[in-house]
């Protein structure tokens, strides 16, 4: 009788306790506006190769403690995966910006670029993107390099920390893409010789 007491009394706490229910918040990386019209309009061809994240890069937004501890947000996520994002702002920096010429085949250098990181630091409070770049023809790597861009995480207005990380987030992702395009056109003008 005494065990029907306690279980019942149990059920009981576990139907009167509810708790609000979790309603997940989506994030988009932000635009960086209209497209910037290149000096040279027909540079180098290029082909954007393989872009892809590290295995725990998802839809959750990434929290890493001091400690090197991760946390996921069950109630912060990206609307598609960061590695889409990336490739977005790569494409976007490479041929719309820089100028280069999208190539989709042949024997035209092909850059690879892997999403190390994309996550909220808290001490200090930043927002981290590292990414691996490889600017590779069919044989041999001609540039390999890490791309790290911390961007401190500013306080919103209205006081929304989900917010202000996501921002961080997009600001550090665009830097991150400008980075890369800017060392991958280095490389690129270095081995061809300008045209006159």
């Amino acid at each position: 009788m005494l065990l029907l007491a306690c279980s019942g009394a149990l059920s009981g706490c576990a139907l009167l306790g509810k708790n609000e229910p979790l309603v997940p918040r989506y994030f988009a990386v932000s635009d960086e506006g209209p497209a910037v019209h290149p000096v040279n309009p027909h540079g180098p061809e290029l082909r954007l190769g393989r872009i892809e994240s590290w295995s725990h890069l998802r839809e959750r937004l990434v929290t890493r403690d001091a400690s090197h501890e991760l946390f996921f947000h069950e109630a912060r996520r990206w609307t598609e995966r960061p590695e889409i994002y990336l490739r977005a702002a790569l494409a976007r920096t490479l041929f719309d910006e820089r100028g280069l010429t999208e190539s989709l085949g042949g024997h035209a250098l092909t850059l690879d670029v892997q999403l190390v990181a994309f996550e909220e630091l808290l001490a200090p409070h930043v927002a981290r993107m590292q990414a691996r770049m490889v600017l590779r023809n069919e044989s041999v790597a001609l540039l390999e390099e890490s791309i790290v861009v911390e961007q401190p995480v500013a306080t919103n207005p209205d006081g929304d920390e989900a917010r202000s990380v996501a921002d961080a987030l997009s600001l550090a992702l665009h830097t991150g893409a400008a980075r890369i395009g800017d060392r991958v056109v280095q490389r690129l003008t270095a081995a061809v010789p300008a045209q006159q």
